[in-house]
């Protein structure tokens, strides 16, 4: 009796499934990779919320009192909230100016995107 070369039934649905198995963990890693792109984006615009919340406080000439405020501080399509505390220093001719990025969505809870901690003087 001659023997029939191939691959039987079994053979190929087992090796299917090890090939479904591979495939389904790369999607999902592709798609990991395509949410933690989006949220590294997301913190760059809140990055550069917080540079123009620092850049507007630089320029706008007053030496600031300590304080603390919330403002909407959009940046591109996403809509975040900028908290800026300033407070004083031991040095009474600077001050400490804090700006957190927040989502506009979460609100005060929400998940902090970027910090900006930056220092002004009363000399120009």
């Amino acid at each position: 009796m001659k023997q029939q070369r191939g691959f039987t039934l079994i053979e190929a649905l087992v090796a299917m499934t090890i090939i479904a198995v591979a495939l389904i963990a790369c999607l999902k890693a592709a798609g990991n990779l395509n949410i933690q792109q989006d949220e590294m984006i997301k913190r760059q615009y809140a990055q550069w919320s917080a540079k123009n919340a620092a850049n507007y406080i630089r320029v706008s000439g007053v030496f600031p009192s300590a304080q603390t405020a919330q403002q909407s501080c959009p940046q591109g399509n996403f809509r975040f909230v900028c908290r800026v505390e300033i407070s004083n220093t031991p040095n009474p001719n600077f001050r400490r100016v804090e700006i957190q990025v927040l989502d506009a969505f979460e609100g005060d809870q929400g998940n902090q995107l970027a910090r900006l901690v930056i220092f002004l003087s009363s000399a120009p």
